[in-house]
């Protein structure tokens, strides 16, 4: 019963992984995100604590905000355009300026 329970929950995280990695090529494809360069090697980092994911940072904050007035949980192209004026990493230049730059919107 404890097998069947493990596998249970490790196939639900797995389906959520993926439910939340989807989230990351709407992005790398929106700015046209090179690979190798550091907003693809930050991964899940560009809007979370961690190239892992976890808890949100400030530029995941404003696209969460953008979501919830939006109405939907699914990250368009649309969202991230309604986010890129913002300041979300507070370093003087416009979340747009950063992606452009290669530089990581989120991190402070």
């Amino acid at each position: 019963m404890r097998k069947l329970a493990l596998i249970i929950g490790l196939v639900g995280m797995a389906f959520g992984a993926v439910g939340f990695g989807t989230m990351s090529p709407v992005f790398n494809t929106t700015y046209g995100v090179k690979k190798g360069s550091n907003l693809d090697n930050a991964k899940c980092g560009v809007c979370h604590a961690t190239a892992k994911g976890g808890k949100l940072n400030p530029y995941g904050e404003d696209l969460a905000a953008a979501m919830k007035a939006a109405n939907t949980k699914k990250l368009t192209k649309e969202i991230l355009v309604a986010v890129e004026g913002k300041d979300s990493n507070k370093n003087g230049k416009k979340n747009i300026e950063d992606i452009k730059a290669d530089v990581n919107p989120g991190l402070k």
